[in-house]
């Protein structure tokens, strides 16, 4: 799945649809994890795991390496936090860190032109005396920061993929562009049974694979 699919993908279906395709793309069953041995992922792709990416190479999964973190909640189904704390099997094929970098940063994308299509709604049925907020000249500008952000991000992932650093970057831009969004709708962007609740999931994704989000 390239980017740009992911991307597509994650806007149409949400998180954990999506996460489980890009965990499908990945030989047998693998369990991805980050520089700090951290992983998000839905509870099915956990349970099916015998390989492990492990200090940037792919080797034999030691299950009783496998601590679990705790559940992430989201609209679209939970996700499993873990940490791999077990020693590199047999293997040592290398992991293919720029394209899962960029799928999850296409992923990530998807979802906040998603929370963008639900801001714009949500400014558009609230008013304040006879005009949208929508239409205030403050929001409308903000909109506009939010939508070069995306184009900037989309640009950037077209193609092949960039360099590792370029990705984590692209990662921390997503996060902060979010955040923006979140703003927009107020207090009930935070709330856990809204789309706050997707935004800290995806925040989570980062924070697991480049070690850390936007500090």
């Amino acid at each position: 799945m390239s980017a740009e699919e992911a991307r597509r993908t994650a806007r149409e279906r949400g998180l954990t649809a999506t996460l489980t395709g890009l965990h499908g793309t990945l030989p047998g069953g693998t369990l991805p994890c980050g520089p700090t041995g951290c992983c998000v992922l839905p509870e099915p792709m956990l349970r099916t795991a015998d390989r492990v990416w492990a200090g940037g190479t792919v080797a034999v999964l030691d299950p009783a390496g496998v601590e679990r973190l705790g559940t992430v909640d989201t609209p679209d189904g939970p996700l499993t936090a873990v940490r791999y704390r077990g020693s590199p099997g047999p293997g040592g094929d290398p992991a293919p860190w720029p394209d899962w970098l960029a799928q999850l940063a296409g992923l990530r994308l998807g979802l906040s032109e998603a929370l963008l299509d639900a801001t714009v709604v949500h400014l558009g049925e609230r008013r304040a005396g006879d005009t949208a907020l929508l239409l205030q000249q403050l929001i409308k500008g903000a909109l506009a920061d939010v939508v070069t952000e995306q184009l900037e991000i989309r640009t950037v992932l077209t193609g092949t993929p960039p360099d590792v650093e370029t990705l984590a970057d692209l990662h921390r831009q997503i996060t902060r562009t979010d955040r923006m969004l979140l703003r927009l709708l107020g207090a009930g962007g935070f709330l856990a049974s809204g789309p706050g609740a997707v935004v800290n999931a995806s925040e989570l994704l980062a924070d697991a694979w480049i070690g850390g989000g936007e500090n």
